[in-house]
């Protein structure tokens, strides 16, 4: 399975998956032209048609901005969960079903793309947010952006994949301490907000055991966190798993291998 991410921040979240024959774009936070430059970079070229499937988290522009768009350039269907196009989205372009092809889907229900398994639960966001689970039948991975707060159900989704992209948004005293106004502050380090990086090591300290074997930390914030710090805290906890920190544009291709055998942690 490789994994094209092509943004992780505020200014723009997507990432292409592809395996088995089979492509979806997950998040559309950036347009086209950048979309297809990105990916130039790192050699693929994908013309209408090539694209199987786009997805979003929720509907907040830097993960659904371009979601109209990207459907109609690429010719792939835009694939909807609930209230991720109710009254007041940030991507007016999406609601014009008349130039792109719509299929919606119950979150907790798995969506097959040609090869391609796609699992979705719910989590916390002042949004109709979701973690995904991409799964070709050997490889797994999960993405998980925008999440208020650590969940049984994030952690079993995470727990059956080899590898996931996961937000350690904040350090929280940088967050405390920074510019930000009172009320945004509390948006964040909320629980509809944003993984703090003490949030993402308690999630990777849940993980050890499971399957998986390599966390990417996304989504950092570039006023309230850095490279370092979010490094530095979740791979304190997270024994056996291997963890980087992803850049926030640069376009950068991953390989999610099949898991290395483990024993499961027990707690004892």
């Amino acid at each position: 399975m490789r994994v094209f991410v092509l943004g992780s921040g505020s200014s723009g979240n997507a990432l292409v998956v592809e395996s088995a024959g089979t492509r979806v774009l997950i998040e559309a936070g950036i347009g086209p032209k950048l979309v297809a430059a990105r990916l130039a970079e790192l050699g693929l070229d994908l013309g209408a048609g090539e694209l199987h499937g786009i997805f979003a988290s929720h509907q907040h522009g830097d993960h659904f901005g371009h979601a109209g768009k990207l459907a109609v350039a690429f010719s792939a269907p835009l694939f909807l969960h609930p209230g991720l196009d109710a009254p007041g989205v940030e991507a007016p372009d999406v609601l014009d079903v008349r130039r792109c092809e719509v299929r919606r889907y119950e979150i907790g229900r798995a969506v097959r793309v040609g090869g391609l398994t796609i699992t979705t639960v719910q989590v916390p966001h002042d949004a109709a947010q979701i973690a995904l689970r991409v799964d070709d039948g050997t490889h797994a991975l999960g993405i998980a952006t925008d999440v208020g707060r650590v969940t049984p159900g994030l952690v079993a989704l995470l727990g059956e994949c080899d590898a996931a992209l996961v937000e350690a948004n904040h350090c929280s005293e940088m967050l405390a301490f920074s510019e930000y106004p009172d009320v945004v502050k509390r948006r964040i380090g909320g629980g509809w907000g944003h993984l703090s990086n003490a949030q993402t090591a308690e999630l990777a300290a849940r993980l050890v055991g499971s399957r998986l074997a390599r966390l990417w930390l996304g989504h950092l914030s570039r006023s309230n966190n850095t490279p370092a710090r979010a490094l530095e805290t979740v791979a304190a906890r997270a024994r056996r798993i291997d963890v980087e920190v992803l850049p926030p544009s640069s376009p950068l291709e991953l390989a999610v291998h099949t898991t290395k055998p483990h024993q499961l942690g027990l707690p004892f």
